[in-house]
Formats: C-alpha cells, sequence, structure tokens
C-alpha cells in the first residue's frame, strides 16, 4: 500500500502521457475510411464487350494502385445503371478514383448522368482506435510501476519509518 500510496502520482502522470500519445496516433494512424457507392444512369445499354473493357481498365488504372481490389463495377441492363462501389478508402483516394472512373467512361465514348444515388459510408476503425488506445494506457500504467519501483530515495518521513524502521521527530 505505501508503494501506491508514494508512487500514485507518478503512475497517473505516466498513463495520462502514454494515454494522450496513444489517442494522437489512433487519431492520425488510424484515419477514417469511407464505402462509397454511385449509380451512374446511362442512356443507353453497356454490350458485354463496354462492360468487359470497363471493368478490365478498371482493374488496370486504379486497382492496381491499390492493394487489394479497391474499385469494382456492377452493371443492370433492365435498368441501365452502373454502379461503382469502393470499399475502405480515404476521402482524398475516393475523389481521385472517381475521377479516374468518370475520365474512363468519358474516352469510353459512354453517355451518363452521374450522382443518381450516391451513398458514403464511415467505416471508422472504432475497435482498432479503442486497442491502440487501451494498449497505450496500458503501456503508461506498467511504466509508471516500473519507474516507481526504481525510485528508492527517501524523501518522507514515512519513507524512513517504512523502509529504514526508524522512529522521527518531527518532519524530516
Amino acid at each position: 500500500m505505501h508503494f501506491l500510496k508514494r508512487n500514485f502520482k507518478t503512475i497517473v502522470l505516466y498513463t495520462l502521457i502514454l494515454g494522450t500519445t496513444g489517442t494522437l496516433v489512433a487519431y492520425f494512424l488510424a484515419g477514417s475510411t469511407y464505402d462509397y457507392e454511385e449509380y451512374y444512369s446511362l442512356s443507353e445499354p453497356l454490350t458485354t464487350t463496354q462492360e468487359d473493357e470497363l471493368s478490365i481498365g478498371l482493374n488496370q488504372e486504379i486497382n492496381s494502385q491499390y492493394e487489394g481490389q479497391a474499385a469494382s463495377i456492377g452493371y443492370s441492363s433492365e435498368s441501365q445503371y452502373l454502379s461503382l462501389n469502393v470499399d475502405s478508402m480515404s476521402q482524398s483516394e475516393l475523389s481521385t478514383i472517381k475521377t479516374q472512373f468518370d475520365s474512363m467512361l468519358e474516352e469510353m465514348g459512354i453517355q451518363y448522368e452521374d450522382g443518381v444515388d450516391v451513398t458514403i459510408t464511415a467505416d471508422s476503425n472504432a475497435v482498432f482506435k479503442l486497442v491502440i488506445i487501451g494498449v497505450s494506457l496500458l503501456v503508461g500504467v506498467i511504466l509508471g510501476i516500473i519507474h516507481g519501483i526504481w525510485n528508492r530515495r527517501v524523501e518522507t518521513d514515512e519513507d524512513v519509518r517504512y523502509y529504514l524502521n526508524e522512529k522521527t521527530l518531527g518532519i524530516f
């Protein structure tokens, strides 16, 4: 009990410092990502060749820049809607992908109306952020305890009584 009484401020200080650092790291390192889905209304239906060329162009120009499959398309010939789906990208990456996809459609001569239905869903990585903050708090507590264990200085009359079994008269 004497250990906690003596080193409580040190442990709390280390916990606060590393907790704040962990929170900042979680905020900047595990930034929010978004899932994006947009529908394009086409003026005339796509042929299977155009759909295949669009899919191949999407893989070569966009997906090759990112790990895995960043973007995908879906097409419904009955409704003449083309959808662009992007998973777990930052806001700047989303705008880059959308611009590249729009230019691909224009290069292929496909007439479209974009923004028919746009759905953006935030994927905040809350669990990952909480893990980072929790680990930093735990490390702060451990470092505070280690610092307290290494601190063997006799500073108060309670320390004299506890460590040296000596009685003191007055304040040390």
